[in-house]
């Protein structure tokens, strides 16, 4: 239904309360920069990822795979005086560690080792004015291959990769140049270190990224909670009202009803009979309204009654009858799930309801067809053959039943006829596997 506080506020006008309400909740963090955005979005163990980022951070490290291979290749064929093919071959080998450290950390680890290894080996017969044992192409191959490895995966893996360049900075001047010099031992410092450092700022980024991602995710829990919170305080006051005007209304009937015999002396038995019906009416609604109560305040202990079906459709067509309605009904025995059955139950009783406000004294034929497929509702009424005003209504039950057919793919249809009266039709499926709401 509409609510005053759903419209804007005038200028000027003080802030509504119900605004103030809805607008307060959980302030989300401000989204970091677009590079951090991305970031975060990389694969990093217990962050599920898309397809496309996967491919990004390929494309990336490709790209500076691709560049170090361009450089490496002849700087080692033609600085270290390696074969050409060896050069082009070890230095392939080395950089696509990088590459296969994106998705499959051992693999980036050992194709790293083994290319870093082979490249000391060809290069160790160079110049001294070149650095060994790890020429500059090399050294920022491996540090890449170390950065994915920390960013990507458990920090373990970067720090093995570190461990395993450490070990061979040490032990490769002694087994294959059988000593080092200051160049090498300054080389192997220089690798260490900045190998080191990168190696702690992948992990310490990985961090930052995990903890991020998962403030968020604690952040998006609260405001559902939150959300969560304010439906079941609006679902409460909304139990409050029913509870303090509807079924004390309700409660009141009943007892007037009830007792009229008694206070009331000299009725005939019809008359005695309709104050009958009428309590029977009047309670039978305040069982279905604590019902509806305690589905409203989410109680566990609420009644836990069967729901009507299409075969109460009968009874419901009666007890409308014994108001005085004149109604014509042909039913069908076809089989619906209950789902089905409790909403054909809902228009045939919204049906009957409009008819009895809108148009006092009509005639009302309800028909109920099926044919396997669709169970068909048709409930349709003549023109008011009393000059009454008609209740008012807002149209909200139309409304509702046609949310729940449109829950179970159906359809309603509701207009006026050309003789002055008035038709509703609802087509239900009957099938179960047309709609996942009936399996």
């Amino acid at each position: 239904m509409d609510h005053p506080h759903d419209a804007p506020p005038a200028p000027g006008a003080p802030p509504v309360p119900g605004n103030q309400a809805t607008a307060r909740g959980p302030r989300l963090r401000r989204k970091p920069p677009s590079v951090l955005r991305f970031l975060t979005r990389l694969d990093l163990t217990t962050v599920s990822i898309a397809r496309r980022e996967v491919v990004w951070m390929w494309t990336v490290v490709l790209i500076a795979a691709v560049t170090l291979v361009a450089v490496g290749w002849p700087v080692t064929a033609s600085g270290y005086g390696t074969h050409p093919a060896a050069a082009m071959t070890f230095t392939i080998v080395h950089c696509a560690a990088a590459i296969l450290a994106v998705r499959w950390p051992w693999a980036g680890l050992g194709a790293s080792v083994v290319g870093a290894l082979a490249l000391m080996v060809v290069t160790a017969d160079a110049a001294p004015q070149w650095p060994w044992p790890w020429p500059v192409t090399v050294l920022l191959a491996h540090c890449l291959t170390v950065f994915v490895l920390a960013l990507r995966h458990t920090w373990y893996w970067a720090a093995s990769l570190w461990s395993a360049g450490a070990m061979l900075t040490v032990l490769a001047p002694a087994v294959i140049t059988h000593g080092a010099d200051a160049h090498a031992v300054a080389n192997g410092v220089v690798l260490v270190s900045l190998s080191g450092g990168i190696a702690l700022v992948g992990i310490i980024i990985r961090l930052w990224i995990l903890s991020m991602v998962r403030m968020e995710q604690v952040e998006r829990l609260s405001a559902e909670e939150t959300g969560r919170r304010r439906e079941l305080e609006e679902r409460n006051r909304i139990a409050r009202e029913l509870h303090d005007v509807v079924a004390h209304s309700m409660s009141v009937i009943t007892v007037q009803a009830s007792t009229a015999r008694y206070r009331l002396p000299g009725l005939d038995d019809a008359v005695q009979q309709e104050f009958e019906e009428i309590a029977a009416s009047s309670r039978r609604a305040l069982g279905e309204m604590r019902g509806l109560l305690g589905i409203l305040r989410g109680q566990d202990t609420a009644p836990t009654a069967p729901l009507p079906n299409l075969s109460d459709v009968a009874e419901l067509v009666e007890s409308t009858r014994a108001s005085g309605a004149v109604i014509t009904y042909v039913g069908t025995d076809t089989v619906v799930p209950d789902a089905v059955g409790l909403t054909a139950f809902r228009v045939v009783q919204e049906a009957l309801s409009n008819a009895l406000r809108h148009a006092p004294g009509s005639t009302i034929a309800v028909t109920i067809t099926g044919d396997g497929h669709d169970l068909r509702v048709r409930v349709t009424n003549t023109a008011p053959a009393r000059s009454e005003d008609p209740t008012p209504g807002a149209r909200l039950g139309l409304a509702g039943i046609r949310e729940r057919a449109a829950a179970l793919g159906g359809t309603v249809t509701a207009g006026p006829t050309p003789d002055g009266g008035f038709e509703l039709t609802a087509t239900l499926p009957v099938v179960e596997d047309d709609h996942p709401l009936l399996t």
